[in-house]
């Protein structure tokens, strides 16, 4: 009994004390020991449909598009930083308020949950706006959240996102 509690407090712990490690410059990921590398690079081919008129941009999309789960920045038991969630950093800063909205009709249900996400964090006085034209909203999604992963609908999970984790 007391061996199990005592592992499920070092996992608790190891997760919510995870260390927090530089960010990296715009335009890379870390890679630490050796600078930085590029955020995306493309193994596939270039996405064939143009969503929002900028290369960069719907290169971004196109990668956020091909993942499995949507990420939060730190993820795992030891807080590493995702790949995934900078990708959507650089695709926030980079796009406009317009280019996130179209973003927003896409049809991969991750790339719809983090303009959402980009929208709100941009422009939080319209956050409702936002939500409501959000296309797809009953697509199953999947999230690594630190370091508990889950599923749900498009519509709860950025509900929860965007209008109840504000601080």
């Amino acid at each position: 009994m007391l061996y199990r509690m005592l592992l499920l407090f070092s996992v608790i712990t190891a997760c919510q004390s995870a260390a927090k490690e530089p960010q990296p410059q715009s335009g890379c990921i870390p890679n630490y020991g050796t600078g930085c590398r590029p955020v995306i690079q493309l193994e596939d081919p270039a996405p064939t449909r143009v969503f929002v008129g900028d290369a960069y941009l719907d290169g971004l999309a196109f990668y956020l598009a091909l993942q499995e789960q949507v990420e939060s920045e730190q993820v795992g038991f030891s807080g590493t930083f995702s790949e995934v969630y900078q990708v959507y950093v650089q695709l926030r800063e980079q796009a406009s308020l317009e280019q996130l909205q179209l973003l927003l009709q896409h049809e991969s249900p991750n790339v719809r949950y983090y303009a959402l996400l980009g929208l709100s964090e941009k422009d939080p006085k319209n956050k409702i706006t936002y939500y409501q034209q959000l296309a797809g909203k009953y697509d199953t999604l999947n999230t690594l959240n630190g370091c508990v992963g889950s599923s749900g609908q498009l519509w709860e999970l950025t509900r929860y996102q965007v209008f109840e984790a504000e601080d």
